[in-house]
């Protein structure tokens, strides 16, 4: 007994229990669960993408397993062969590929894509790869080149700015600014002021024409139109009867405008008067005798 319990016995035993310790420890870290039931396939990619062993295998976003191997498929060379680990109970279809997918923050993941197929693959078949390079690829190719592109563009718009930023005429346009500023500052206490003060009074003003208004609008409403109307009406028809007996040659307010032998008689008479005017402007003595010790006799 003392033999096989030897001290060198025991020390073996420790170091082989050790080294399977840090085995399962080292694969636990892994992400590879010995002591649980998986199947394995193979997967034939062009190009990696830096995956490496570990790396978690997803379906529809759920994690199913991981990458147990990667090898470089001297054979066929250009291929590369990633063997996946998978739990058991997910059944791969056949017509299912998978896909490697590069992240913004790094790390990289193979996603599988299921066939519609129903006949289903057996654990160890050979499934196609495409590499997906993902979005920080993606940005590689095709947003750093076009931000290579602008930034020359961006350099002159910098140097541009400097130069407008070194201007005196920019610190006279601040300054300008500062005095705008003030202005309406002043300007907004001036509109203040008379919003708080001047507005309220001529708004009691306009309430007080308003209401003038309806008053006078109210007497408006009172007047009596129709008999108004009715007194336009027969002043109208007065009117007219009159002018048509100022036309007419039948009344002696008709004669006076029409009859052109007054007219006449009229203009002659005149004529007489201021002859006889006259003659007695020239001759007062043929027409008046006036003396203080009587007539004389002619």
């Amino acid at each position: 007994m003392k033999k096989i319990f030897s001290r060198e016995v025991l020390i073996g035993a420790t170091g082989i229990l050790a080294i399977l310790i840090i085995y399962l420890l080292i694969n636990f870290f892994k992400g590879i669960n010995l002591f649980k039931p998986d199947n394995h396939y193979y997967i034939k990619f062009p190009d990696v993408c830096q995956l490496v062993n570990s790396s978690p295998v997803f379906i529809n976003g759920y994690s199913v397993g991981n990458v147990r191997n990667i090898n470089y498929d001297y054979e066929n060379p250009g291929n590369i062969i990633v063997t996946i680990e998978i739990d058991e109970r997910m059944k791969v279809p056949e017509g299912s590929h998978a896909t490697i997918t590069t992240h913004m923050l790094g790390g990289t993941d193979i996603s599988l894509v299921l066939g519609k197929s129903n006949k289903i693959l057996t654990p160890g078949d050979t499934l196609p790869g495409i590499p997906d390079k993902g979005i920080a690829a993606v940005a590689g190719e095709k947003i750093l080149p076009a931000f290579e592109t602008l930034m020359p563009k961006l350099d002159s718009i910098l140097g541009n700015l400097n130069t407008l930023l070194a201007n005196p005429a920019l610190n006279t346009s601040i300054n300008n600014a500062a005095t705008l500023t003030e202005e309406l500052k002043k300007t907004t206490a001036g509109i203040n002021q008379l919003l708080g003060k001047d507005v309220p009074a001529i708004t009691d003003r306009m309430i007080r024409l308003e209401d003038d208004m309806l008053a006078v609008s109210g007497e408006l409403k009172q007047i009596n139109y129709t008999d108004i109307s009715n007194m336009l009406e027969a002043t109208l028809k007065n009117a007219n009867e009159l002018s048509a007996a100022l036309n007419s040659k039948n009344g002696t307010i008709g004669l006076l405008l029409n009859d052109t032998t007054l007219y006449r008689n009229l203009c002659t008479t005149c004529e007489q008067a201021e002859s006889l005017l006259v003659n007695l402007r020239e001759q007062p003595k043929r027409y008046v005798h006036f003396s203080l010790f009587g007539r004389k006799e002619k």
